[in-house]
C-alpha cells in the first residue's frame, strides 16, 4: 500500500468536517413545508459600517396564491419613515427622532432604502414602473409604500421571480431598529412585499393587496416564505439571525454569515463586536443567547426563563417547530431595539442591578417568545388588528409568569408583597385615564390620546381572563389550542376567533351560555363600556311577632301568648346588588350569614339591581360578588364586597399602580409599544 502524505489526511479531515456540518444545517431542514411559502427571498447583504449603509441584491420568489391575475406588486420600504420629518411616521409622533441638535440633523440623522434596479425573470426592466403611493393617508412626503407595475401579469396560482437592487442608510437607533456605536439591530430593513389577500381572507370581499404605510403606533403584517440571507460584515462581528447559520466564510477582513429560515414572515439579523455567545441544546433546539459581557450575570434568567415558556406551549398547545431560537439582549445604549420579536429572534433588555424580586427580565422573555406563536406561526396583522397579537401575547405571558413564578411578577417579602403578572396587566389596563377612548376593533393608527397600550395590550389580556372565568381553564385551553391548530401558519382575523369560541364552547357546553358567545364578544371587541358591578347594601330586617287573629276569630295572638313566648325571632334579610357599568356579564355572589351558613347565588347581570331575599332566623352578615374572580373585567373590585362588620379601606389597588409603572420602566425604555 502506498503511504500517503499527511496533508491527504489532514485535507481529507477537513472534508469529512465540512462535510458533516453541511449535513447538519441539511437536517435542520424541514422535512415538509410547514406554510404555503408564498413569498420568498434570496439574499446577498453588504454591511458598511463605516458609512452605516447596507447595499443588497434580492430574488423574489412568489406564487400567486388567488385565483386572480396580479398587475402590481407593493412593498413595505419602512426605513424611508425616518427620511423626513413629515413623514406619516414622523407625522403621527410628532418629533424630530430623539430631538437631536441642528448639527446632528446636518451630520445625517435621516434614513432610507432606495431601490435601484428591478427587473423580472422575463428580462423586463421594471425601474421606470416604480412610483410610491399613500394608501392610507394621501400623505405625498411618505415613501413607505413603492408599488411596481408589471411588465407581465402574474397569473392565477403562478409562480414569479423579481430582482432587486438596493441600498439604504441605516437609521441612528430609532424605536426597533438602527445602529448605535457598533451595534446594530437589523429589522424592518429591506423592501418586504406586501400580502396578497383572495377574496374572502379576512375583510377581503375582492383579491386585494394588503400593504399599508408604515404607522407610529403600529407593527407588521407578511406572508410566509423562506429566507436564504447571506451577510457580509466586519470578521470581528459576532452575527446573529432568524434561522440557523448555515454556512460561514471568511475573506481578508471580512466575513459571510449565511443564514436559512424557513416558513416565517419576517427575517431579522444582528451584529457587534462584544456579543458573548452562550448556547445550548434543550429538547432539539439550538438555544442561543447574545449578551453584552456587563449583562452575563443575568443569562441564567433568560435561559430558565424561555424554558419555562417552551416548556408551557408544549402543553397548552403545541410544541415550538423551529430547531433555533435566538435571544438577544442589547447593549445599554441600544436599548431602542429592545423588547421587539421576530421569527426566531427576539430581544429583551437587562440590567444587573435588578433585584430578583423585580421579573422584568423574566417576564420580557416570556412576553417576546409568545410573539413566536401569536403573529410569527398564527400571523395576524398587527396594523389592523393589534389586540390579536398583543392582548393575546400578554394573556399567555401572564398565564405563564404566573405559573413557574408563583411569588409574584413584582415580590417583597419583608413587606408581604407579591402582585402576579395578572394583576400588573389588570392593572396597566384599568389605571389609564380613559379606558373608552378607542374599541379594540380599531385600526392600530386610530387609536388616540396614548390609549393604544392600555386597551390593545391591557383590556385584551382582561377580557381574555374574564372570558376564562366564565367558562372555565379547560374550555378556555381547547379554544386556545383550537384556534392555533386550525390557524398556524395562516392569517386569521377577528371573526376567525370568534367562530372557534363558539364552536367550542357549543360543542363542551351546549347552550348554557346562551346560542352564542357574541353577547360576551361583541361587548369585549367592537364596545367601549365599563364593566362594575357592587354590592351596594346588606339589610337584616326582625320580623314582628304574630298579632292578631289567625286560627280562629275568638282568641287574638298578643305578645304574651304562648306562641309568642316560644318563638324564635325571625328576619327578612336582603342583599342589593348595582349594575354601574354598560358592560353585561353574569355574576355569582357569595352571601355569608351568622350562623355559618353560606349560599351562591347566580345573577344574569342584565337588570340594573338585583335583590336577594331570605327569611328565616339567621342573619346576613357579608356578601361577595365574584368570590373566585372570575371577572377581572370588572373596573373597581373595592364595591365587590359588603359587610356588617368594620372593614379597612383596600390600598392594594394603589400599590398595584405602582408596581405596574416601575415594571414599565424598562419596557418605555427598550421602545416597546
Amino acid at each position: 500500500m502506498k503511504k500517503q502524505h499527511p496533508l491527504y489526511y489532514t485535507i481529507g479531515l477537513l472534508w469529512l468536517l465540512l462535510l458533516s456540518v453541511q449535513m447538519q444545517a441539511q437536517d435542520k431542514r424541514f422535512d415538509s413545508p410547514l406554510s404555503a411559502r408564498t413569498a420568498n427571498y434570496d439574499m446577498e447583504v453588504y454591511l458598511d459600517t463605516e458609512k452605516h449603509q447596507v447595499q443588497a441584491t434580492q430574488t423574489l420568489i412568489f406564487t400567486n396564491p388567488s385565483a386572480d391575475t396580479i398587475h402590481t406588486m407593493p412593498f413595505h420600504m419602512y426605513y424611508n419613515a425616518f427620511k423626513n420629518n413629515r413623514t406619516t411616521f414622523m407625522t403621527e409622533r410628532s418629533q424630530i427622532p430623539r430631538n437631536k441638535s441642528e448639527e446632528e440633523i446636518e451630520a445625517g440623522i435621516w434614513s432610507w432604502v432606495e431601490v435601484q434596479a428591478v427587473s423580472d425573470e422575463f428580462g423586463n426592466d421594471l425601474t421606470p414602473n416604480m412610483s410610491y403611493i399613500q394608501p392610507d393617508d394621501n400623505n405625498l412626503n411618505d415613501h413607505t409604500v413603492l408599488e411596481i407595475k408589471l411588465a407581465q401579469p402574474v397569473l392565477p396560482y403562478q409562480t414569479y421571480r423579481l430582482q432587486m437592487k438596493w441600498h439604504s442608510q441605516i437609521p441612528k437607533l430609532m424605536i426597533r431598529t438602527g445602529y448605535s456605536r457598533d451595534f446594530y439591530f437589523m429589522v424592518q430593513w429591506y423592501p418586504k412585499l406586501g400580502v396578497y389577500e383572495p377574496a374572502g381572507s379576512r375583510f377581503a370581499t375582492v383579491g386585494q393587496w394588503n400593504c399599508h404605510q408604515y404607522h407610529a403606533s403600529t407593527e407588521y403584517f407578511g406572508e410566509f416564505g423562506v429566507y436564504n440571507v447571506s451577510m457580509n460584515v466586519p470578521k470581528d462581528f459576532v452575527v446573529a439571525a432568524s434561522g440557523f447559520l448555515v454556512k460561514e466564510t471568511l475573506k481578508g477582513d471580512r466575513k459571510t454569515a449565511t443564514y436559512l429560515a424557513e416558513d416565517v414572515i419576517d427575517f431579522a439579523w444582528t451584529a457587534n463586536p462584544h456579543f458573548i455567545t452562550i448556547e445550548e441544546t434543550w429538547k432539539g433546539i439550538d438555544l442561543k443567547l447574545l449578551i453584552m459581557p456587563e449583562h452575563v450575570c443575568n443569562k441564567e434568567r433568560f435561559l430558565v426563563a424561555v424554558k419555562n415558556a417552551l416548556s408551557f406551549y408544549e402543553s397548552y398547545i403545541e410544541k415550538y417547530p423551529y430547531p433555533s431560537l435566538t435571544i438577544v439582549s442589547p447593549p445599554y445604549h441600544g436599548l431602542f431595539a429592545g423588547a421587539m420579536e421576530y421569527p426566531t429572534l427576539f430581544t429583551a433588555p437587562t440590567l444587573c442591578g435588578l433585584p430578583k424580586g423585580i421579573k422584568t427580565t423574566e417576564t420580557l422573555t416570556v412576553h417576546e417568545f409568545t410573539h413566536q406563536y401569536f403573529m410569527q406561526m398564527l400571523s395576524t396583522n398587527e396594523q389592523e388588528e393589534p389586540w390579536m397579537d398583543e392582548g393575546f401575547t400578554s394573556f399567555l405571558e401572564a398565564k405563564i409568569v404566573d405559573k413557574y413564578y408563583p411569588e409574584g411578577t413584582v415580590s417583597w417579602p419583608y413587606m408581604g408583597i407579591n402582585i402576579s403578572s395578572k394583576e400588573l396587566r389588570r392593572g396597566r389596563f384599568l389605571n389609564a385615564p380613559n379606558i373608552k377612548v378607542n374599541p379594540i376593533s380599531d385600526f392600530g393608527w386610530h387609536f388616540k390620546h396614548g390609549s393604544y397600550s392600555e386597551i390593545v395590550y391591557g383590556k385584551t389580556a382582561v377580557w381574555l381572563r374574564t372570558l376564562e372565568g366564565i367558562l372555565g381553564d379547560e374550555t378556555m385551553k381547547a379554544i386556545m389550542k383550537t384556534y392555533f391548530t386550525k390557524w398556524k401558519f395562516k392569517h386569521p382575523g377577528r371573526q376567525n376567533f370568534v367562530d372557534v369560541v363558539n364552536e367550542v364552547v357549543t360543542k363542551r357546553h351546549g347552550e348554557e351560555f346562551g346560542e352564542n358567545m357574541n353577547w360576551f364578544l361583541d361587548q369585549a371587541i367592537y364596545g367601549t363600556d365599563e364593566c362594575d358591578y357592587a354590592v351596594s347594601s346588606i339589610s337584616n330586617e326582625e320580623l314582628p311577632l304574630s298579632l292578631g287573629f289567625f286560627e280562629n276569630t275568638q282568641k287574638a295572638l298578643t305578645p304574651s301568648s304562648p306562641q309568642n313566648k316560644t318563638q324564635e325571632k325571625s328576619y327578612k334579610s336582603s342583599v342589593i346588588l348595582y349594575r354601574l357599568g354598560e358592560f353585561v356579564v353574569p355574576q355569582e355572589v357569595l352571601i355569608s350569614f351568622d350562623n355559618g351558613e353560606q349560599i351562591l347565588e347566580k345573577w344574569d347581570g342584565k337588570a340594573r339591581s338585583k335583590e336577594f331575599v331570605y327569611k328565616g332566623n339567621k342573619q346576613i352578615i357579608a356578601a361577595q360578588l365574584d368570590p373566585k374572580l372570575k371577572i377581572p373585567l370588572d373596573k373597581n373590585l373595592l364595591n365587590n364586597s359588603y359587610t356588617t362588620q368594620p372593614k379597612t379601606t383596600g390600598i392594594w389597588r394603589y400599590v398595584t399602580a405602582f408596581f405596574t409603572w416601575l415594571q414599565g420602566i424598562m419596557v418605555t425604555a427598550s421602545g416597546l409599544v
